[in-house]
C-alpha cells in the first residue's frame, strides 16, 4: 500500500508539473501571439518618417513639420530665431512661445492661418507623432486616440519586452498630425513623459493664427458625426444632440453671485469631481454649437470647468484602465424610439436654431419627424420649464418618448429613484401614484395627465398639451450600462459600485394617428418654490385646471404613508422659522424646541407615570412573591394595587409611543427637502444639511469611517449617553428591579448603536437628535426638581386643591 500510494503521489506530482508547464507554455504562446499582432499593426499603421512632411532646416540639426507652406517647431530652453531658412527659403516666427516643448509657427509669404481639427472627447483616430530633437534623429510613431487620451502601441512592447523593445520607444516632444483628404494636419502636440496630447489652440502663441476644421453636417440617415447645440438660460443649460434630435444633457447652473435665479447649490460631490475628475466635469461635455451675442452660430470646441449639476446621466470619460462609457441615443430624454433601433439612432438637421428656439427635422420613407424645442429667456414664472412641439407625418404607430436617466443622488447612504404619474378619474378626481421600481413595467390602459422620473431631489415631468395614446412603459437599465458620474469618485477603492445604482427610464407612448403633439416638460429641481411657481403660471381658474406638479415630490422612508402628514405639517413649521432666521441649520433648532414644548405634557405625563411604578415597585415585588404559584390571583391582586395608587402600567410608555410618528416623520423630512440639500450651517464643517457633516478627510478609505471623519453622530452618542445618566439619576436604586438596571445598561449600548447607526445620516438629522436630546435633557432635569421637591410638590397639591375647592362653592 505504501509502494501504491507514493506512485499515485508520484504521478499526480508529474501530473500537476506537466499542467504548470502546459500552463506556462500557453501563456508564452498568447504573449508572442499578441506581440506578433501588436507589431503588425504598428508596422501597417506607422508612417515612416520619409512620408511624413518633416524638413530639416538649413545648417542646424533642427527638424520642423512643413504644411501648406507653413513651418512647425518645437522649442528648446533656448530662444528660437526669429527666421530660419528650409532649401533656401525663409520663413518668419509669427510669435515666440514662453515655455519649452511649445510649438512654434514660422510662415514664408502672406500670412495664412494654420489648419487644425478639434478632436471630439469621445472618438477614435489613428495619429502619427512626430518625434523632434537636436540630439537625436526625427522618428515617427502610431498613436491611438481614444476618447480624449492618447497610447502609444510601441510603449506597450517597450513595457512587456523592455530588454527587445524599450530602446524603440521614443521620447520626447512630438507634433500630432491626422490625415484629413489625403493630406496632413497638426492637431497637438504629444509629450511622452506625461502622456499627454495638448490641442494646438490651447497655446497662446498660436491662438490668433489657426483655422478650425468645422464637422460637417449630415442628416436623414444613422450614420455620420454626432453633433451638438446648446439653449441656455439662468435656470438650464439644454444640450441637444443631432442623433435622434433628442436631449444628451440637462445642466443646471449653480446658485451664485452671478445667476442668484438658480435654485441648485454646489455640493460636495460637484467639487469632488472637478477636483478628481476634470474630464467629467466639463459643461457640454463635447464641442457644441451656440449663438454668440451677435446671433450668430459658432463652434466651441470644449465646455465650462464645473459651475453645473448634469440631470440626467451623461457619457464618462474615463482613464486608462479603465473604459469610456458613452451613453446610448435611445436613453437620452425626448428621444423619439420605437422596437426598431435604428428610430432612436436618426441623424436629424437642424432646419432652424436661434437662443432660444431650435428645430430638428428627420425622413425615413414612412415619415417625417419634426421636432421643435423653445424655452423662454425671462423664466421667472416658468422656471426649468420647456416645451416641445412633436409633428409626425406618415406612420405614427409604435412610437414612444423618452424621459431620459437621472443622474444619482446619494440620499441617506443610497440612491432613491422615484417614478411616478398622474391620472384624472371620470368624476374628475386627480390621483397621482407611485411606480413600482420596473424591471420592466408596460400599462397599455391608463391616460396619463403626466409622468415624473425623479432621484428624490431632481427629476424630469412629461406633461402631454394634446391627446397621445394611453399607458406607459417603465426599464430598469443597468448602472454599467449607463453609468452615473459617482463611479468616478474615489474610483480606484471602489467607493460607489455601478452595479448597485441602476437607471430608471420611463417611456410615453405618442398618437398613433400622428399629426402635431405638444408637451410642456419641467426639468431641474423638485424644490417647493419652484413646483409651486410652475403651477401657479400654467392654472386656470376658470376652468378649475392645476397641473398640480407639486405632488412630484417623493417623501422617503419605510412608513411614509404614515409620516407624510407629520412630515408636511413639520415642514410647514421650519419653513415659517426659515423665514425669520434666513438660516435652515438654526430653523431646525427652533423646530426642534419646538415639537419639545408640543410633546412636552406627554413627557411629563410619562416621567409622573414612571415615578409612581417606582414607588409601589415594593408592594408590587411582595405580591409577585406571594402568588407566584397562582397566576389568577396574581392578576387580580396586581390590577387592584394599580387601581389604588392610581397608576397605569403602560403610562410611561403611551406618550412615547405617541412621538414616534413626530420623530420618523422628521426623520423623513430632515433627509427628502430639497431645500436642506447644500444649505450650510458652519462653513468648512456642515456644508451640506441634507449630506453627512465633512470634519476633514483623507485619501486612503478606512473600514466604516471611509475617506471622511463625521462629528455630528459622534456628538449625538455623548448627549444620548448624558440623557441616560440623568434618567438614571431620577430612579431610587434600592427601589430599581433588574429590569430597570438592564433597562440602563440597554440605553448606554443604544447610544453607540445610533451613533454608529447614523454615522452617514445627514447633518440636519443629527443637528435634530443632537438637540431633541438636549431639550430631553433639560426636560428630565426640570421634571426632577419639579416632582421631587417637596415644596414644589406640595405647593402644586395646595392649587389644585384650593381650584378644587373653589369649584365646589360655585356649585
Amino acid at each position: 500500500m505504501t509502494i501504491a500510494l507514493l506512485a499515485i503521489n508520484t504521478f499526480f506530482s508529474y501530473w500537476d508539473q506537466q499542467k504548470s508547464q502546459e500552463w506556462v507554455d500557453q501563456q508564452k504562446a498568447k504573449q508572442e501571439k499578441a506581440k506578433t499582432e501588436l507589431l503588425s499593426v504598428i508596422d501597417e499603421k506607422t508612417v515612416p518618417i520619409q512620408s511624413l512632411p518633416v524638413v530639416q532646416v538649413d545648417d542646424s540639426s533642427v527638424y520642423g513639420v512643413l504644411l501648406n507652406n507653413q513651418l512647425i517647431l518645437i522649442k528648446d530652453e533656448h530662444k528660437l530665431p526669429s527666421s530660419v531658412k528650409v532649401k533656401g527659403k525663409e520663413y518668419t516666427l509669427q510669435e515666440q512661445p514662453d515655455l519649452p516643448d511649445s510649438p512654434a509657427l514660422y510662415t514664408s509669404g502672406p500670412v495664412k492661418p494654420l489648419e487644425t481639427k478639434f478632436l471630439p472627447n469621445f472618438g477614435s483616430f489613428d495619429l502619427q507623432l512626430v518625434f523632434l530633437s537636436k540630439e537625436r534623429a526625427p522618428a515617427s510613431a502610431l498613436g491611438e486616440y481614444r476618447n480624449s487620451y492618447v497610447s502609444l502601441p510601441i510603449d506597450t512592447l517597450a513595457k512587456d519586452f523592455p530588454e527587445e523593445y524599450g530602446e524603440r520607444a521614443p521620447k520626447g516632444t512630438a507634433i500630432a498630425l491626422l490625415k484629413m483628404d489625403n493630406r496632413y494636419i497638426a492637431v497637438g502636440v504629444y509629450n511622452s513623459e506625461q502622456k499627454l496630447l495638448v490641442p494646438l489652440s490651447e497655446f497662446s502663441n498660436l491662438s490668433q493664427n489657426l483655422k478650425v476644421i468645422q464637422p460637417k453636417e449630415v442628416f436623414d440617415s444613422t450614420d455620420g458625426e454626432e453633433q451638438f447645440y446648446v439653449l441656455e438660460n439662468d435656470f438650464q443649460q439644454l444640450v441637444f444632440s443631432n442623433r435622434g434630435g433628442a436631449l444628451a444633457e440637462i445642466n443646471l447652473p449653480f446658485q451664485s453671485s452671478v445667476n442668484k435665479n438658480s435654485f441648485v447649490k454646489e455640493i460636495g460631490f460637484d467639487r469632488d469631481m472637478v477636483e478628481q475628475n476634470p474630464q467629467n466635469a466639463v459643461f457640454p461635455s463635447r464641442g457644441y454649437y451656440a449663438m454668440n451675442d451677435k446671433g450668430e452660430k459658432k463652434f466651441f470646441e470644449s465646455g465650462q470647468l464645473g459651475g453645473y449639476y448634469p440631470l440626467i446621466r451623461r457619457n464618462l470619460i474615463e482613464k486608462p484602465p479603465y473604459e469610456s462609457k458613452i451613453v446610448p441615443p435611445e436613453y437620452y430624454a425626448l428621444n423619439v424610439v420605437s422596437e426598431y433601433p435604428e428610430v432612436a439612432n436618426l441623424i436629424y438637421k437642424v432646419t432652424y436654431f436661434d437662443k432660444q428656439k431650435i428645430v430638428f427635422e428627420a425622413k425615413q420613407p414612412h415619415r417625417r419627424i419634426t421636432k421643435t424645442f423653445s424655452i423662454a429667456q425671462e423664466t421667472a414664472d416658468e422656471p426649468y420649464v420647456l416645451d416641445l412641439t412633436l409633428e409626425i407625418e406618415g406612420d405614427s404607430r409604435g412610437l414612444w418618448i423618452t424621459s431620459g436617466i437621472p443622474e444619482v443622488e446619494w440620499i441617506n447612504g443610497g440612491i432613491a429613484p422615484a417614478l411616478k404619474y398622474r391620472v384624472t378619474h371620470s368624476e374628475g378626481k386627480s390621483v397621482v401614484e407611485s411606480i413600482s421600481l420596473p424591471d420592466p413595467i408596460v400599462v397599455n390602459s391608463t391616460q396619463l395627465d403626466w409622468t415624473t422620473n425623479s432621484n428624490g431631489f431632481f427629476g424630469t415631468i412629461v406633461d402631454p398639451l394634446t391627446p397621445i395614446d394611453p399607458g406607459f412603459r417603465a426599464e430598469k437599465v443597468s448602472g454599467l450600462t449607463v453609468p452615473s458620474r459617482l463611479v468616478e469618485i474615489d474610483q480606484e477603492w471602489d467607493r460607489f459600485n455601478p452595479e448597485n445604482m441602476p437607471g430608471y427610464l420611463l417611456l410615453s407612448p405618442l398618437n398613433k394617428k400622428g399629426g402635431v403633439m405638444k408637451f410642456r416638460i419641467v426639468a431641474g429641481p423638485f424644490a417647493t418654490d419652484v413646483l409651486k411657481t410652475i403651477d401657479a403660471t400654467f392654472s386656470d381658474p376658470t376652468t378649475g385646471y392645476n397641473p398640480d406638479y407639486i405632488s412630484s415630490q417623493t417623501y422617503h422612508g419605510w412608513f411614509k404613508f404614515i409620516t407624510q402628514p407629520f412630515s408636511k405639517f413639520m415642514l410647514i413649521i421650519l419653513n415659517m422659522f426659515y423665514s425669520y432666521t434666513g438660516s435652515w441649520g438654526f430653523s431646525i433648532i427652533l423646530l426642534t424646541l419646538s415639537l419639545r414644548f408640543m410633546l412636552y405634557p406627554l413627557t411629563a405625563w410619562s416621567f409622573k407615570s414612571t415615578r409612581k411604578m417606582q414607588e409601589i415597585s415594593p408592594k408590587l415585588k411582595e405580591i409577585q412573591e406571594k402568588y407566584k404559584k397562582d397566576p389568577k390571583k396574581l392578576q387580580v391582586e396586581m390590577s387592584n394595587l394599580y387601581r389604588e395608587a392610581g397608576v397605569n402600567p403602560i403610562g410611561g410608555c403611551l406618550p412615547l409611543f405617541i412621538q414616534i410618528p413626530f420623530l420618523m416623520g422628521i426623520f423623513d423630512l430632515l433627509k427628502t427637502t430639497f431645500e436642506l440639500r447644500g444649505a450650510g450651517f458652519i462653513p468648512g464643517w456642515i456644508d451640506n444639511l441634507a449630506a453627512p457633516d465633512v470634519l476633514f478627510t483623507w485619501d486612503y478609505p478606512l473600514i466604516f469611517f471611509g475617506t471622511e471623519f463625521h462629528l455630528l453622530p459622534i456628538f449625538m452618542g455623548l448627549a444620548m449617553l448624558a440623557q441616560t445618566k440623568i434618567s438614571a439619576r431620577t430612579q431610587d436604586p434600592s427601589k430599581m428591579s433588574d429590569q430597570e438596571r438592564q433597562m440602563q445598561g440597554m440605553g448606554n449600548i443604544m447610544a453607540a448603536v445610533f451613533a454608529v447607526f447614523l454615522y452617514n445620516a445627514p447633518s440636519g438629522l443629527c443637528i435634530y437628535w443632537i438637540f431633541s436630546t438636549l431639550f430631553g435633557v433639560a426636560q428630565q432635569k426640570w421634571n426632577l426638581y419639579k416632582y421631587s421637591n417637596p415644596k414644589v410638590a406640595v405647593q402644586e397639591v395646595e392649587i389644585k386643591g384650593e381650584t378644587r375647592k373653589g369649584k365646589r362653592r360655585k356649585r
